[in-house]
């Protein structure tokens, strides 16, 4: 039996896909995933679901999404990468 190391796993960032400048989908993430994303966008930012947006900036899992005149912080579970 081998005992595992943390360092051993591979991790790849949640955000390797997204970058600044991408176009990117605002979807409505599953509430089993994040109750509290889910209806926050679900109640308050309705109008900003299936919107297409430009990545402004990225930090870790957060990702900063400019949708035409308005400007949301969003996690980067709830976008959809557009080509």
């Amino acid at each position: 039996m081998q005992q595992l190391n943390i360092f051993d796993y591979p991790i790849v960032p949640k955000n390797a896909a997204i970058q600044k400048h991408d176009r990117v989908k605002l979807k409505l993430l599953d509430e089993s995933i994040d109750w509290e994303i889910h209806n926050y966008r679900k109640y308050y930012c309705e109008n900003l679901i299936g919107k297409i947006g430009i990545v402004v900036e990225v930090k870790k899992s957060t990702v900063t999404v400019q949708f035409a005149e308005e400007v949301s912080l969003c996690d980067v579970r709830e976008l959809e990468w557009i080509a």
